[in-house]
């Protein structure tokens, strides 16, 4: 038995080997001259001791080989032990996106032994893996208009990740948040595979940093209070107001062609990108019927087909609303020559628009 498990690893290494040699060097002929052949060779001798380590089970050896031999040259094998590795090392998110990304690719036809096992292995260890990868929940009680500074582990994470589950190896983690202004909290949490868990910090006022100033400089504050002349009449204060009432319609109409020009940018690209995908998975999903490896591709394709919509509404909702601000925004010269005849028409329209979740109503008040 020990022979057969033997020769068993040797067989898989060697077949990993020359797969690997293979890929490798495929790559020499598209390098730029001999900076990209050094660079070649140097991956090739980093990725053939990595997954010698590897198949060792030495995984805090291999890592770094595997790891620099990866950013050197991409390899699907070297991926597949770098993400295997950095699972069995307790790096659960790390690894399991290593391994995602592998999967993502698709796998050529004319695919050799050890590289169909380097599928397999990733996909089998990508089902074994995910739903044992525990969450934490970061709650903080502070202020809305507190500008958020979130350290997990000493390493930043966007704000964004307040308030959701958060994808986290299991272990010990170390939560910081900070804010200008206030005291910086933190907290200490264990997280057990599988497990959730949410951590609450509240952010306290720091009493020795500076705060805003309560009251006006007095140069601006004896301006203010100086009172208007009464000699102001309320023809020059209604002619402001229509003035003013003019700027702001013409602003939100640009504002709004730029807001529809943005979302059909979104909806170009994030379309684009999504039919690309589908056409993919038409050929991997036969019946649309598709395979447990290929459900995050779907899943990913569908969510880029939503943003597009969302990207092409938000262009028509925008694109009416501008054309309804430009259109009832009062002129300057209509203002000023009809204010005589008809003062109260003109000050009293005002474009409306209700936006809802499946329509845009435009209308105008009198």
């Amino acid at each position: 038995m020990f022979l057969r498990n033997s020769l068993a690893k040797r067989a898989t290494f060697v077949a990993s080997f020359v797969a690997l040699g293979a890929l490798l060097c495929s790559g020499v002929a598209h390098a730029d001259g001999d900076a990209g052949a050094s660079e070649t060779a140097a991956a090739r001798t980093l990725a053939v001791d990595g997954v010698k380590l590897a198949l060792a089970e030495r995984c805090d050896e291999a890592l770094d080989k595997l790891d620099r031999a990866e950013k050197l040259k991409h390899s699907p094998i070297v991926l597949r032990h770098l993400g295997e590795c950095q699972i069995k090392l307790g790096q659960w998110v790390e690894g399991s996106e290593s391994l995602r990304k592998l999967l993502r690719e698709p796998q050529p036809e004319d695919a050799s032994p050890a590289l169909e096992q380097a599928y397999e292995s990733a996909a089998a260890t990508l089902r074994e893996v995910k739903p044992r990868i525990p969450t934490m929940k970061i709650v903080v009680n502070a202020p809305e208009d507190a500008a958020l500074a979130v350290h997990v582990d000493g390493k930043s994470v966007a704000g964004s990740v307040v308030g959701v589950a958060l994808p986290a190896d299991p272990g010990d983690h170390l939560v910081e948040v900070s804010a200008p202004g206030f005291l910086k909290a933190a907290a200490t949490l264990k997280l057990a595979p599988s497990a959730s868990q949410t951590v609450t910090l509240d952010l306290k006022r720091d009493p020795s940093a500076p705060r805003a100033a309560e009251s006006t400089p007095s140069s601006q504050r004896a301006a203010s209070s100086s009172a208007k002349p009464e000699a102001t009449s309320r023809a020059a204060q209604s002619q402001a107001a229509e003035t003013s009432s003019s700027s702001n319609g013409k602003l939100l109409g640009y504002l709004s062609y730029g807001v529809a020009a943005a979302g059909l940018g979104v909806g170009i690209v994030f379309g684009q990108s999504a039919m690309k995908d589908e056409r993919e998975l038409r050929d991997a999903c036969p019946n649309h019927v598709c395979s447990p490896e290929e459900k995050d591709s779907l899943e990913f394709a569908k969510t880029k087909g939503t943003i597009a919509t969302i990207g092409f509404a938000t262009a028509g909702a925008g694109l009416a609303l501008g054309t309804v601000f430009l259109l009832t925004a009062p002129s300057s010269s209509a203002s000023g020559s009809g204010r005589a005849s008809h003062p109260k028409r003109t000050a009293a329209l005002r474009p409306r628009a209700t936006i809802g979740p499946a329509s845009v109503t435009l209308a105008t008040d009198f």
